[in-house]
C-alpha cells in the first residue's frame, strides 16, 4: 500500500531527509569532498576579490578566472577547480557556466600553452627502495617507517590506502599477507579487494615480517595499523594521514641523497616500474594496482622499458 508523504510522520521525514543528505554526501570520497570544498572557496575568494557574482557565475566571469588561474596552476588542478564550480551550480539547481563553448575553449587554449602533461613522481624503484630503507633509524617509529615503505611498495597501495588499513584487514596466511581494501580511487562505491602480498626470502626486504614486526612491538590488536607518533615519540591511537607517508617518502629518500622528486605515489610507481624492467607481465602487475585502465598501467610500463630494444644500440653495437 503506498502511503503519501503528507500522512508520514515528521520525525520519519526528517531522518529520511537527514540519511538521504548524508548518502549524497557520501557519494564521493572524503579527499575529493575536501579537494572540490577547497577549489570553490579559492572561485569565491577570486570573485569576491574582483566583484564578480560566484552564483551563478557567467561565462564571461570564468573565463577571466581561469585566465588567472593558468599563470599560477596546472592544467589538472584547473580541470578539477571547473568541477568544483559546476558541481556548486549544480547542487543549488543552477545553470552551470562550465559548459559554455567560450569556456571550454579557453581550457583547451590553456592546455595548448601551458601544456597538459602531468607531473610524475619519480619511481622509487626495488634498488633505490633498499637505499631509502637504511635511512629509516632505529626504534618503534622507525619499525613502522619500515613497514609503510615495503608494504606500500609490495602492494603498490595509493598513500590513502596505506592511511586507512585497519588489523580487521590483514588476513595472514602460511604464504603471506592479505590486504584488503575496502575503498580506492578505483573503488568509489567501496565494494573492496584483496591483494595478496607473499613473503620473500630477504629478511629485510620482506613486507610480511616488517609488518608483523611492527604490530607486535607496537601492540596493536585493532583498528589503524600505521598510527600517528607525536614530536615527543609518543604513539598514538589514530591513524597516519596520507600526507604522512609523502613525507616519509621524501625524508629517507633525501637522507639517502637520491635525487629526483620524490612522494607516496613513488611507492606504486616503483613496484611497476620495477615489475616492467624484470618482464613480469600487464596482467600480473595490474592484479597488484588494480588500474582499471590498461593505458595508464602501459604508462608506467613505457617508462620503466624507454631504452629496451633501442635502434642506436644495434647501430653502435
Amino acid at each position: 500500500m503506498t502511503v503519501a508523504l503528507a500522512a508520514l510522520p515528521e520525525t520519519f521525514l526528517a531522518t529520511a531527509n537527514a540519511r538521504a543528505e548524508d548518502f549524497a554526501r557520501n557519494s564521493r570520497s572524503k579527499a575529493t569532498r575536501r579537494a572540490y570544498k577547497s577549489d570553490w572557496a579559492d572561485f569565491e575568494g577570486w570573485c569576491a576579490r574582483h566583484h564578480f557574482d560566484a552564483l551563478p557565475a557567467s561565462p564571461h566571469t570564468l573565463t577571466l578566472y581561469l585566465s588567472d588561474q593558468a599563470d599560477r596552476h596546472k592544467i589538472a588542478t584547473i580541470r578539477r577547480r571547473l568541477v568544483a564550480i559546476s558541481d556548486a551550480h549544480r547542487q543549488r539547481g543552477l545553470d552551470t557556466p562550465t559548459s559554455h563553448p567560450v569556456v571550454r575553449a579557453v581550457v583547451r587554449g590553456i592546455a595548448n600553452v601551458i601544456g597538459s602533461a602531468q607531473s610524475k613522481k619519480a619511481a622509487l624503484t626495488d634498488d633505490l627502495l633498499r637505499g631509502a630503507l637504511l635511512e629509516a633509524g632505529d626504534g618503534l617509529k622507525a619499525m613502522r617507517d619500515r613497514a609503510i615503505l615495503l608494504l606500500g611498495f609490495a602492494a603498490a597501495l595509493r598513500r590513502s590506502e596505506i592511511a586507512a588499513l585497519t588489523i580487521e584487514d590483514l588476513r595472514f596466511e602460511r604464504e603471506g599477507v592479505v590486504l584488503r581494501i575496502r575503498r580506492s580511487k578505483t573503488d568509489q562505491a567501496g565494494e573492496g579487494e584483496e591483494i595478496g602480498v607473499p613473503s620473500v626470502d630477504v629478511a629485510s626486504l620482506c613486507p610480511v615480517r616488517a609488518l608483523r614486526a611492527w604490530i607486535d612491538a607496537a601492540g596493536i590488536s585493532g583498528g589503524p595499523v600505521f598510527r600517528s607518533f607525536t614530536m615527543r615519540g609518543v604513539l598514538q591511537a589514530r591513524a597516519i594521514a596520507g600526507a604522512d607517508v609523502a613525507r616519509l617518502v621524501q625524508r629517507v629518500t633525501r637522507k639517502a641523497a637520491i635525487a629526483g622528486d620524490f612522494g607516496a605515489h613513488s611507492l606504486r610507481a616503483g613496484f611497476v616500474t620495477s615489475a616492467a624492467r624484470k618482464g613480469v607481465s600487464e596482467v600480473a602487475i595490474q592484479g597488484v594496482t588494480r588500474h582499471r585502465s590498461v593505458a595508464i598501467l602501459r604508462g608506467y610500463v613505457r617508462r620503466a622499458t624507454v631504452f629496451e630494444g633501442a635502434p642506436l644500440r644495434s647501430i653502435f653495437g
